[in-house]
């Protein structure tokens, strides 16, 4: 990789080509996770390059500053450069005096004299620094704030195809009539076929809607609770959660209805449009 792919520059700064491998050009995006995961332990600082490898934390002196540096004055330069006599010397550097002071607590071990790579995410095993599946697996979940949501809306006693259409909506994929609009194409009616008030859009079909809105309030009262949320499916999965640790039968019941809701809500609409047929509304409540 080093002699195909960044001959003359560095890992962290190599640029993302077309003519790159797959499998490099999908390693080369991993590294906003890598460089919160790993850091270089400094020895002799003779294989750390200065303003490119992540020694000082998660990120590197160029990054630090912004980019603004000459990259033609410091190309090649390791932290060799300002270590003497064991310690710290980055006087005639573009450092600022936080930075300076930053880079001096930075503990240099005489002891030895190859620098190496530590493995500083979470759960490594007692902060040894070596790397194991489970923490690179802890953090990769860190980085997804959805996995929690995502995790509710697939659990148990749910119908598949509820439980696609309730992840659809969630991630806004579902093809509701503004998304051909905003790809460029032209549609005859852009109304929402239930109350043919609005354009219709995910928002408005399942929340925004006085025929889906009547559907979560009834949904709602039979669960005793209230409507006391915005309308969105984020938060409705917030507010089902919040009962879960109190009562997690009336979650489960909760979440089966929120999927339900929103697979009848999507087949109705898709009945009105290509079957031309519509349902009462009272068979909505009965779910």
């Amino acid at each position: 990789m080093a002699s195909r792919y960044i001959r003359r520059t560095n890992f962290w700064a190599c640029r993302i080509d077309n003519n790159f491998s797959v499998t490099f050009k999908a390693i080369l995006r991993c590294r906003p996770v890598l460089q919160a995961a790993i850091c270089r332990r400094m020895k002799d600082g003779t294989t750390i390059d200065l303003w490119l490898d992540p020694w000082l934390g998660s990120r590197s002196l160029l990054e630090i500053l912004g980019g603004q540096l000459d990259r033609e004055a410091g190309r090649g330069l390791t932290c060799s450069r300002i270590i003497r006599d064991g310690g710290w010397r980055p006087e005639g550097y573009p450092f600022t005096a936080q930075l300076a002071a930053e880079i001096h607590t930075i503990s240099i071990d005489a002891s030895q004299t190859e620098d190496s790579w530590s493995w500083a995410g979470p759960g490594t095993g007692g902060g040894s620094g070596l790397f194991c599946f489970r923490s690179c697996y802890d953090l990769v979940r860190i980085h997804h704030d959805q996995a929690e949501e995502v995790d509710f809306i697939w659990g148990k006693g749910v119908a598949r195809k509820m439980q696609l259409c309730a992840y659809r909506l969630l991630h806004g994929i579902l093809m509701t009539r503004d998304r051909p609009i905003r790809f460029g194409m032209q549609i005859s009616d852009a109304k929402c076929v239930l109350c043919n008030d609005e354009d219709e859009s995910m928002g408005h079909l399942f929340f925004g809607c006085p025929v889906s809105w009547h559907i979560w309030t009834e949904q709602c009262a039979q669960l005793r609770g209230g409507v006391g949320m915005d309308r969105d499916i984020r938060s409705i999965l917030s507010w089902i959660r919040g009962y879960r640790g109190r009562d997690p039968g009336w979650a489960r019941r909760a979440r089966v209805r929120l999927a339900a809701s929103v697979w009848h809500i999507w087949k109705e609409r898709n009945r009105r449009i290509f079957e031309g047929l519509t349902t009462p509304l009272l068979k909505f409540y009965i779910i």
